[in-house]
């Protein structure tokens, strides 16, 4: 059976190696519909869903993975900012609290489906105004749901669940699903 990661993520690619598969980077390039009408794990999943599914159809004997990861944080959902400044406004608002990481993770493999959604606390420290835009100015947070990535920040107190989740891709449930599907 041949993996397909259907994203461009490098830090989604990066997972799946340090976990040991072989797998190709097809990219999917499918116009994305979060609902907000289904709760935000179901959502989440969904976004996966539909970037494995254009994927799938061009390879619909290969198993394919579609990813996606938002930041909630007070009922809100914070994705990639659009500039700097509202990078700024996504870390000045998680200053000395916790968000949640959320991972929609979706297999699409011949007829069937498995989905699952990560989700990560994860505590910030209080940050000064120099702190968060010398992280901006040197980092590149227009590319990160919630505007960091934990690996290249000091911002972060404590988590709690999967670190790999915040910075892409759950390890664990990554594992937990290949064994699922090995059974098909």
């Amino acid at each position: 059976m041949k993996i397909i990661l259907a994203s461009q993520s490098p830090r989604r690619k990066e997972i799946l190696e340090e976990i040991g598969y072989q797998f190709e980077v097809i990219p999917s390039y499918t116009q994305e519909y979060f609902d907000p009408a289904l709760p935000l794990e179901k959502a989440i999943q969904l976004v996966a869903y539909q970037k494995a599914a254009d994927v799938h159809a061009k390879y619909p004997d290969d198993l394919v993975i579609g990813a996606d990861t938002i930041v909630s944080f007070q009922n809100k959902i914070y994705g990639k900012p659009k500039d700097e400044q509202e990078a700024f406004s996504f870390l000045r608002d998680f200053s000395g609290k916790y968000q949640e990481v959320m991972t929609g993770i979706c297999f699409l493999y011949k007829e069937r489906q498995l989905c699952h959604t990560d989700i990560t606390k994860v505590w910030f420290r209080d940050l000064s105004d120099e702190e968060i835009w010398d992280y901006i100015h040197t980092h590149n947070a227009l590319d990160k749901a919630g505007a960091y990535g934990i690996q290249d920040s000091d911002f972060i107190s404590h988590i709690d669940g999967s670190l790999s989740n915040v910075v892409g891709l759950g390890k664990e449930s990554i594992v937990e699903m290949m064994k699922k599907i090995s059974d098909w």
